[in-house]
This record gives structure tokens, sequence and C-alpha cells, in this order.
């Protein structure tokens, strides 16, 4: 599985995935210092992503009660969801990150991505065996963004959310260097950073 982390211009971030999980997703843990996101599964489970936040990232980590989580595979939108994030040593001193139940909105994770203008990779499932173009590619390589494919049960919730006037909260404007337009659409997504084998810290 290869995850990366994206974040919009209004601070708002997630986690899209290449795979799906082999069980639902209850809540991510963060440690503010370390800079670690681990997955914790309904199952008990845990995966422990295997690249740190990058400083410039792990603010936005601090202010946010939860991550938009989304699985892509083969182009199309599989599962997405609004996960809890808890706080391990947070420096603000807590309070601001009170775990909930994790929500599921179509609407709010196309609004999201559509409107990410950063990012960098989390994890990588052959970090340590290759650091080639497979290992570091984003994980929604050239996908338009004006044009997400969804699965079809999640194009159904899609068309209820709207038949119930469902509005993603904050709407994001169209952001510059991401071939902005209306409703911050059109253009393809620019892949993060990629980490080499001379630049141990940098993505």
């Amino acid at each position: 599985m290869n995850i990366d982390l994206l974040v919009t211009q209004q601070g708002d971030a997630g986690l899209v995935c290449d795979f799906m999980f082999t069980s639902p997703l209850a809540g991510i843990m963060y440690d503010a210092e370390t800079h670690q996101l681990n997955f914790e599964y309904s199952d008990m489970d845990v995966l422990e992503l295997n690249i740190p936040v990058q400083d410039d990232l792990s603010e936005t980590m601090l202010m946010i009660p939860s991550l938009q989580v989304g699985v892509i595979e083969h182009g199309q939108i599989q599962l997405s969801r609004q996960v809890p994030l808890l706080l391990l040593n947070d420096p603000l001193g807590g309070g601001l990150n009170m775990p909930k139940a994790a929500s599921n909105s179509v609407t709010a994770f196309e609004a999201f991505l559509r409107n990410c203008i950063s990012g960098q990779p989390v994890h990588r499932e052959n970090l340590d065996a290759d650091m080639g173009a497979d290992a570091s590619a984003s994980v929604i390589g050239g996908i338009n963004r004006a044009v997400l494919d969804f699965a079809p049960h999640l194009q159904r919730q899609k068309s209820l959310e709207a038949r119930h006037g469902y509005q993603p909260t904050g709407p994001a404007p169209s952001t510059p260097g991401m071939g902005g337009g209306p409703a911050g659409g059109g253009g393809t997504y620019k892949p993060p950073p990629r980490r080499t084998d001379d630049d141990d810290t940098q993505y």
C-alpha cells in the first residue's frame, strides 16, 4: 500500500491510498514529536506509516480534528471517509482534537481532492527495497481532478447528497499553481516531491 498526505489552501488535510483496506479504518494517530502517522483499524490492527510528516505540513496536523481518507485504484475512487485524528504529544496541550466517530461524505472528499495544493508521500510499500519511480510516484498520478471517477456505489451516494442539498463546510476557491479554474477544478494533480537516495529528509 502506498499513501500520500495532501493539504488544501484552507488548511484541510487528507490521505489518499492506492489499495483498499482489509478492515474499516477507525482512527488515525499522529505523534507531534516524531511526526509519525499510524492507522488504527476496527479489528484492532495497526499500520505504522513509514515516512514522517514534513515540518511544513506538521503544523496543519495540529489544527484539524479529522482527515479526509480516500482509496483510488486504477484511477477510480473506491472509498471516501472522514476519519478522526488523535494527537499524541500535542505541544498545544490538547483540546483541539477530540476523537469522534468516522463519517462518510463523498461530496466533502471530492471538494477536498479538487482543492489540494501540496502534499508528500507518508507511506511506501517498497521504501526499503527500492526508491525508484514506483516507490516515489504520486498515488493519484496524473488523474484530472475536474472529472473525478467515482465507483458506482459512491456515485449513488453523491447523488443522494446532492438531492438533500449537502454542501461541504467552507467551499474552497480555485487555487493558483494547480491548473485552477471554476470551483478549483481543472488541471491534473502535481505529484508530491520525490524522495531520493541522496536526500533522506527532503521529498
